[in-house]
């Protein structure tokens, strides 16, 4: 007879990792997503073949964090996305695999590849990965250097700031113009009285906040879930969890209800 424990250890250890490979590859088919929760639900509330037992719970719930009430199991579908995310946080950095250069080829070659679709006839593959687009462009964010790779509207550059992007424009006619039309080449610092008829001023002081390379370097992205700004798949997860519930992705000042009593309890 298995303990909780050991049900707990095998549904992480094993039930929920074999498809682990798979799912950074494809994107599984949402029927399969479900069936393996069933399956894994069945386990771990004791049932054998075709008995019926009380799920005292709801899978989703299982599915929180242990300081949420949860059992910390996998979320298939948003685990999924994560992975997947990670294959573009690859294809964003490294410009220069062969897998890239393929898929820029084929699909994105004039665009970036935030800007990049599904059509009728793209592999699988390319479907999936653009299904964890969302879950990029929640998380990510540009680190201005020297300006040339972001356009001031369309484009998050902005860190510390609700949007992450300007609210306001008040000039229309600018809207394609990139960055570094802001910024003063020589001296390495803002064009104040540029970016102040440019801008309400809400946006002008998030603007000016933003410290500036003294390097001519090219503009990077970053993962604004990390301090580091590295992409990591656990913080992703957590991205495309809030993402599938249509929720706005956001660090809480208030937290989850109980937190501190479910951090006592797991501690005992």
């Amino acid at each position: 007879m298995l303990s909780k424990a050991d049900k707990e250890i095998l549904i992480k250890a094993v039930a929920q990792c074999i498809p682990t490979y798979t799912m950074s590859v494809f994107r599984l088919p949402l029927k399969i997503c479900d069936e393996l929760d069933v399956m894994c639900a069945k386990f771990w509330w004791g049932q054998v073949g075709n008995e019926r037992k009380i799920h005292w719970q709801r899978w989703e719930k299982l599915t929180l964090s242990k300081k949420e009430g949860g059992m910390s199991f996998r979320d298939l579908r948003a685990f999924n996305l994560a992975m997947l995310s990670k294959q573009g946080w690859r294809l964003l950095h490294d410009n220069n695999s062969l897998v890239f250069q393929c898929l820029k080829a084929r699909y994105f070659p004039r665009t970036h590849f935030f800007d990049a679709k599904e059509s009728s006839n793209c592999s699988f593959v390319w479907k999936s990965i653009v299904a964890a687009l969302p879950i990029l462009k929640s998380g990510c964010c540009w680190r201005v250097r020297n300006g040339h790779s972001i356009r001031i509207l369309g484009g998050k550059w902005t860190p510390n700031y609700p949007t992450n992007a300007p609210l306001h424009l008040v000039k229309d006619e600018v809207r394609e113009v990139t960055v570094v039309e802001l910024i003063d080449q020589e001296l390495h610092t803002w064009r104040a009285d540029f970016i102040m008829d440019m801008f309400e001023k809400e946006d002008v002081e998030a603007i000016c906040r933003i410290q500036l390379s003294q390097r001519h370097v090219e503009d990077l992205m970053i993962w604004m879930h990390q301090k580091k700004g590295m992409f990591t798949v656990k913080s992703a997860y957590k991205v495309a969890r809030e993402v599938l519930k249509g929720g706005r992705v956001a660090e809480s000042s208030r937290g989850c209800i109980g937190k501190g009593i479910w951090s006592a309890l797991w501690k005992l």
